[in-house]
């Protein structure tokens, strides 16, 4: 299992690989791809991050 540090920082290099959309033609296939990954990579830290907090109390 990954902490949510190391999930966050594999999101952050997911997006870095997408354009800003005002940059010019649309989102390919795998610009979307990673930004759904990227999004489920964050939403998979966010529990873990709450268990570390309930288990430091």
């Amino acid at each position: 299992m990954q902490t949510p540090t190391e999930l966050r920082a594999r999101a952050d290099e997911l997006e870095s690989r997408v354009s800003p959309v005002t940059a010019g033609p649309p989102r390919t296939d795998d610009e979307r791809m990673w930004l759904e990954k990227a999004t489920a990579l964050r939403a998979e830290a966010e529990p873990l991050d709450a268990a570390d907090r309930v288990a430091e109390k």
